[in-house]
């Protein structure tokens, strides 16, 4: 159980920065596809979308990463 607890805290820090970082990345592919849509085209909404959802699956492995070096990382006693 400890080491459970201990892996959710020290892995607690990379998850809010990785949701703070898609989160960043989303609205400002979105922003941007708002912004250039009148001047490149509808395409551009394609390219944003494109964005957002490839991000998702490099969210999800980083948050996985860090979780398994973080319990490779707290040794139980023997």
């Amino acid at each position: 159980m400890k080491r459970i607890v201990f892996t959710i805290r020290h892995t607690a820090h990379v998850v809010a920065a990785s949701i703070v970082v898609e989160l960043a990345l989303d609205l400002g592919a979105g922003a941007l596809a708002v912004i250039l849509a009148p001047f490149l085209g509808n395409w551009v909404y394609v390219v944003a979308s494109v964005i957002v959802v490839g991000s998702l699956p490099v969210l999800g492995l980083n948050i996985a990463r860090v979780a398994r070096r973080e319990w490779k990382r707290h040794r139980l006693p023997l």
